[in-house]
């Protein structure tokens, strides 16, 4: 008996849970859609305008599950709220991972470029003098 009353608990606290996130995960996902889009626009952007496109799509299907979970209460909606969040969530460190290595990379480049007197401070000024 208290199990169940535990539960009843439980499966109101996340219904409530998963409706205030409705809305957001849908806002958050419908403005990177925007983002993507806005990046395909671009002759270097739209090599990837796919991803946050794709991770836009992801966060609306998960804010659409959570109304589902929400409204009715059906654990097929619950998990496929949270198979869309894993895959989200496991996509955007992916690419913060990247990103991060991609700029150590380009820092230590930087640094080697410099060091070297390849791409010297005298150097980047006459380049700019041009110009004018």
């Amino acid at each position: 008996m208290e199990g169940s009353i535990v539960t009843t608990a439980l499966d109101a606290t996340a219904r409530k849970n998963a409706k205030g996130m409705t809305g957001w995960m849908k806002f958050i996902g419908i403005m990177t859609i925007i983002g993507g889009a806005l990046n395909a626009l671009s002759i270097v952007g739209i090599l990837w305008a796919w991803i946050p496109i794709w991770l836009g799509i992801m966060l609306t299907q998960a804010g659409s599950r959570a109304r589902e979970y929400a409204d009715k209460g059906d654990m097929a909606s619950l998990e496929g709220m949270t198979g869309k969040l894993k895959s989200y969530f496991m996509l955007s460190g992916i690419l913060l991972i990247v990103s991060i290595a991609m700029g150590i990379i380009a820092g230590v480049v930087w640094i080697i470029l410099l060091a070297t007197g390849i791409f010297s401070s005298s150097s980047i000024m006459d380049y700019f003098n041009r110009f004018r």
